[in-house]
């Protein structure tokens, strides 16, 4: 069986990244790269595929992160896998999509935001082509605090963030090959 897990490893926000030129005032900016097979997947695609496979813990995490927010009249955010399954995943600008609500689209890269009273996280998911066999895959998160509550909350969420979004990114090259047209766990595809 081929092995679908992948390297991750930190990077700088890519060029051509549509949050690169935002990244210079934010309060915040990180990226995370692997590789992925190669597919026809786009970038939404991509996303669901991933999202839906967050990891069991993490989506504990934002289930006591939005209880433990309430009371300072932020907004409950749901779990990061609450998105539509990768191969019926269409993206709207507008459109909310787990998290997120959709700002622009195109094969090759998914921007998202989540514009709350405490800050702005924007997402990017952004796939490149690397070789024959692998795309590569960059995520890239950028947070702009607009006021003291956004401080303290990213206090304790930036740290848990350079956690959680390698534990995600490194489970894309297997979630992107569930997602392609027979896949069989254990079964090598010819």
């Amino acid at each position: 069986m081929e092995n679908m897990t992948s390297i991750t490893r930190a990077v700088p926000l890519p060029a051509n990244c549509q949050l690169t030129p935002t990244q210079h005032d934010a309060d915040f900016a990180d990226a995370y790269e692997t590789l992925v097979p190669k597919s026809d997947l786009s970038a939404t695609e991509i996303y669901c595929a991933v999202a839906r496979q967050t990891p069991g813990w993490v989506n504990a995490l934002m289930w006591l992160r939005n209880r433990l927010v309430q009371p300072f009249g932020l907004k409950d955010a749901g779990a990061i896998s609450n998105v539509p399954a990768a191969r019926s995943a269409t993206a709207v600008p507008g459109q909310r999509m787990g998290l997120f609500e959709v700002v622009s689209v195109s094969a090759s890269e998914l921007v998202l935001q989540d514009d709350d009273k405490h800050l702005l996280v924007q997402l990017s998911v952004l796939k490149q082509s690397h070789d024959t066999t692998h795309d590569k895959l960059t995520i890239s998160t950028v947070v702009h605090i607009h006021n003291t509550l956004g401080c303290v909350y990213m206090t304790f969420v930036g740290p848990a963030h350079k956690v959680i979004a390698p534990a995600i990114t490194r489970r894309a090259s297997r979630a992107v090959a569930k997602s392609l047209p027979g896949f069989e766990i254990g079964v090598k595809k010819v």
